[in-house]
């Protein structure tokens, strides 16, 4: 999946980091035990046994330099922070939910190759001061996996994120959808759902949709030369497909992230035969 490339600054505070912390200083704030013991069902009892623990990692860096920005007023009592509010899948066949965890990893992470990233190590790169390029770095984020809809096939979980830099005029914050199937744990695309050659079609009636959902103010789709295009982030449920825009990517920070749903009706010819819409 193409990344958020649209919130200017996230990428470079998503890099990996040298540390010079010690181990103390780089411990992850263990769950507390109502977050490791909370248990989220789905609305049946699945026969893959889908079910869900909610945990909490979290880390700060409250001993920030501040010397080297003195252009900005700073608040003395600022702190680095990162946090994890994630699912833990478990399914009675362990491998598949070893699979979908490790694509929940690394959708959180942001990690598309090289050596992989755990949970605890990314949110302990927080307490680095500085990037690889040796920049301090002021920010605050946060990670949050929320169940969209499951079946026995097929589960799909949004990860939000929210980021703030030190002097923004505000934040920033955005999505990431994992649709898989859940006999194989592998990412389902649209290209499994939906007939060849569906792309002219599906841009279409999204178009079509989008307006009779949002409205026609504000998109700059009507208003310059960007074309409309569908977005890259989507969620299956058993009601159909929903669209998801990231602030900037087709309006103003206004405009906030818009959605586009297009239900199993709308689909119609779309629809090609496939386990999870039907």
């Amino acid at each position: 999946m193409r990344k958020l490339l649209f919130v200017c600054g996230v990428v470079s505070f998503l890099s990996a980091c040298n540390s010079s912390d010690t181990q103390k200083e780089n411990q992850v704030e263990s769950p507390s035990l109502a977050d490791t013991t909370a248990q989220i069902e789905t609305e049946k009892a699945m026969p893959t046994g889908l079910s869900f623990k909610k945990f909490k990692l979290k880390a700060e860096n409250c001993d920030m330099p501040f010397a080297e920005m003195d252009d900005m007023e700073m608040d003395q009592d600022w702190c680095n922070t990162r946090e994890i509010t994630g699912l833990k899948v478990s399914m009675n066949n362990a491998e598949v939910a070893g699979k979908i965890n490790t694509l929940i990893e690394k959708e959180i992470t942001w990690t598309s190759g090289g050596k992989q990233k755990t949970l605890k190590q990314f949110v302990a790169e927080i307490k680095n001061t500085a990037n690889e390029a040796g920049e301090l770095e002021y920010r605050q984020d946060s990670y949050t996996c929320s169940l969209i809809d499951s079946t026995n096939t097929f589960m799909s979980m949004a990860i939000t994120f929210e980021y703030y830099a030190l002097g923004a005029a505000h934040g920033q914050y955005g999505s990431s959808v994992l649709n898989v199937d859940l006999a194989t744990g592998n990412r389902i695309k649209l290209k499994d759902v939906l007939a060849d050659n569906y792309k002219s079609a599906l841009k279409s009636l999204a178009r079509r949709k989008f307006l009779a959902q949002n409205g026609y103010e504000g998109w700059w789709f009507l208003d310059g030369d960007q074309p409309f295009e569908v977005s890259e982030v989507f969620s299956i449920t058993r009601k159909g497909i929903t669209f998801f825009y990231q602030p900037y990517e087709i309006g103003p920070y206004a405009a906030g992230a818009p959605e586009v749903f297009l239900s199993i009706k709308d689909l119609g010819s779309l629809l090609k035969e496939n386990p999870y819409l039907n």
